[in-house]
């Protein structure tokens, strides 16, 4: 149930955007406002333009870390949006007060561990806080908000969750060809990284190393050692480059087709996709086919559980809305021209430099 908590928050109370392939649509641009102006009542709360700014500021931040640029004319509608979130955040935690769990401190000092970790260390941690325009309080002081509206949305709903045998079951039945599992092929690769846009002499180079790596495999070295040893993609090279298993359409169609072709244990020529060069091994193969009731319940269980737990969390935020109290006296302008992912105004942990798998589309 946390989990799916979790999840919703993440959406509902944490959205950041990223701007869509469509045209922006117009929007009213941000009114300029003082810091003690109030811009939203919640009950006798006030959110005052001081605490929204700073807000909009951090996230635009990160969007620009992301390479972006925010269209100057879909201020006015960040500033809503972020504000409508504040004031769900207020009507939540104003519900908790004085109901805080014991171990609530200590779950925070976990988070906030966990944090660093993924950040790479207290150093790497703070420099991407930083980055952020967040001090490490106010990113424990967020923790400690999140953390506390999961809590007490998961004790509100929790009990409205119900799936039964006869409810999976009658899902499976009715939608028998989400189980479809299509053809699959589990290969490991070897990569040389090589651009498009590498001159010639670098491409001759980066061939040459390549056909040496192809030339060890089949000369009977282990391929996984061969991958462990001379490979560039770092999100496969130190698993003796296994991809795992993959379908149709998960990878360029380069890699696809040399992948889907190979009987198991055969090991491809050199194939060139637009990363660079690969050598391919295939591992092992599976038929397509249809997951049986017994085999997809669990995941089953686990989506319906998901979605009423969405529904139940969706409509107790209603119910606190229209019993406590709202006002939002900032004019609402038309909607942005984007697409919500999760992740900006949740406490999220600091970035990492994770890359890519190299021959994922």
């Amino acid at each position: 149930m946390k989990r799916i908590v979790v999840l919703f928050l993440s959406a509902l109370l944490a959205r950041t955007v990223c701007v869509a392939d469509e045209p922006a649509i117009a929007a009213v641009p941000a009114v300029e406002y003082k810091a003690e102006d109030v811009v939203a009542r919640i009950g006798k709360t006030e959110i005052k333009w001081g605490q929204v700014e700073p807000a909009v500021t951090a996230f635009l931040k990160q969007f620009s870390m992301r390479g972006r640029t925010f269209p100057q004319e879909q201020l006015g509608r960040l500033h809503y949006d972020v504000l409508n979130e504040m004031v769900t955040r207020e009507l939540v935690l104003q519900q908790a007060a004085g109901n805080e769990p014991t171990n609530l401190t200590a779950h925070v000092k976990e988070q906030i561990e966990q944090a660093k970790l993924q950040a790479g260390g207290d150093e790497n941690y703070t420099k991407a806080l930083t980055d952020m325009g967040i001090t490490p309080d106010e990113y424990a002081k967020r923790v400690r908000e999140m953390l506390l509206i999961q809590e007490t949305i998961k004790k509100a709903v929790e009990e409205k969750v119900k799936i039964t045998d006869e409810g999976c079951k009658k899902f499976y039945d009715e939608n028998r060809s989400k189980f479809i599992i299509p053809e699959q092929v589990r290969v490991s690769h070897i990569l040389i990284l090589c651009p498009p846009e590498a001159t010639a002499e670098i491409r001759t180079q980066k061939l040459a190393q390549i056909q040496a790596a192809l030339s060890l495999v089949k000369g009977g070295e282990n391929f996984a050692d061969v991958a462990r040893k001379f490979s560039e993609d770092p999100g496969s090279k130190e698993q003796g480059g296994d991809l795992g298993f993959f379908s149709r359409g998960r990878m360029v169609p380069e890699f696809e087709t040399a992948a889907f072709a190979l009987a198991t244990n055969q090991v491809s020529d050199v194939v060139t996709t637009h990363y660079g060069y690969h050598v391919i091994k295939a591992v092992e193969r599976k038929s397509a086919g249809e997951r049986t009731y017994a085999e997809a319940k669990d995941n089953i269980e686990a989506y319906l559980k998901n979605l009423q737990g969405q529904q139940a969390a969706q409509q107790y935020l209603k119910e606190l809305r229209d019993k406590t109290k709202v006002e939002i006296l900032l004019p609402e302008p038309p909607p942005l021209a984007v697409r919500p992912s999760a992740g900006t105004l949740a406490p999220s942990a600091p970035p990492a430099a994770t890359p890519a798998p190299a021959t994922a589309k």
